[in-house]
């Protein structure tokens, strides 16, 4: 046993020893600048950024499923087709249930939309959709969520 340590000690040294040797070797010689820089290359144009496209729905459900873990917040963003959009946020706590968060949503977006759009919410679901054919189209998007454990389901009415 005793030779094994001594082999094992005597193979680390010698690993340790060479590799001292290599961080001991000298750096290579800088080149020097060129006299003239190189003629510059036309720019190259950056490539445009992937955006999803926007859909606008006469008529759409909103679908919760689940209950959050931890406190959070979901932010929608509302547009009408033609008018400025309107942010939606809710705010969530921990183990809420999926319809007591449609019911929070529901109030907001009752808020947010106005009186083109009827709103109207059935558990954990909602369903939103023109009054009339005169209203105008709208899309409904999520733009930022941080509650873990409940899905959100769009889709068409």
């Amino acid at each position: 046993m005793r030779s094994f340590t001594t082999i094992a000690l005597a193979i680390l040294a010698v690993l340790a020893v060479g590799g001292w040797a290599v961080a001991q070797e000298s750096a290579p010689a800088a080149t020097p600048a060129p006299a003239q820089p190189p003629a510059a290359a036309a720019p190259v144009a950056a490539p445009a950024a992937a955006t999803a496209p926007v859909i606008y729905m006469e008529a759409m459900r909103i679908e919760l499923d689940g209950k959050t873990q931890y406190a959070g917040n979901v932010e929608m963003e509302f547009k009408a087709q033609g008018k400025d959009a309107k942010l939606i946020s809710v705010d969530v706590i921990p183990k809420m249930k999926a319809d007591e968060i449609a019911r929070d949503l529901y109030k907001q977006l009752t808020l947010a939309v106005g009186s083109d759009f009827k709103i109207k919410q059935s558990g954990s679901r909602i369903t939103i959709e023109r009054v009339n054919k005169k209203a105008p189209t709208f899309t409904l998007k999520i733009t930022n969520q941080s509650v873990l454990g409940v899905s959100f389901l769009f889709d068409k009415d």
